[in-house]
């Protein structure tokens, strides 16, 4: 038979810190009435929210053509009540659809009427209309490509990405 020791110094100090309900005690006072209040509040931070939906063409353009043809449509959204966002328009490529053996072929971006004929080989800023409000309304603006081409390019796939960043003003 084996015989369980137990120190109730440790049993006593377990059960003073063993916490009991999560507030802490307050003592009320003669002063106090059958009514009290506190403030609540909280912060939304500003952001912007851009998505878009590329046409079938955008993966497809006519190559042999320097006319500009409509790629994407790019939404954005913002909730500081503004009408107006800063998009960035960036290429993988610098302004470049590029071939799987290195040849490249220029291209400049038009974005909607906020900006026509943009080289992407720099980062493009555009004041962009943007909607607002609870609802996730967004104000849409079509992308068009403009390829750069004099009709003695070399055959062959050319791709690049573009990426749209947007902040609010």
């Amino acid at each position: 038979m084996k015989t369980l020791r137990i120190d109730l110094r440790t049993v006593f100090t377990l059960a003073v810190f063993i916490p009991v309900g999560t507030g802490v005690n307050a003592n009320i006072s003669l002063d106090d009435t059958n009514e009290t209040s506190f403030d609540i509040g909280g912060n939304i931070s500003a952001e912007c929210k851009v998505t878009n939906t590329a046409t079938d063409a955008a993966a497809s353009l006519d190559l042999s053509s320097a006319s500009a043809q409509n790629a994407s449509s790019v939404a954005v959204w913002c909730n500081t009540g503004q009408n107006l966002a800063n998009t960035t328009y960036a290429s993988l490529n610098d302004g470049f659809l590029v071939s799987d053996s290195g040849n490249r072929i220029a291209y400049n971006i038009n974005v909607g009427e906020q900006g026509s004929n943009l080289s992407l080989t720099s980062p493009q800023a555009v004041q962009q209309s943007n909607g607002t409000g609870i609802n996730g309304d967004s104000f849409t603006t079509d992308v068009a490509i403009v390829p750069q081409v004099s009709g003695f390019e070399t055959s062959g796939i050319y791709n690049d990405t573009i990426s749209v960043t947007v902040s609010y003003n």
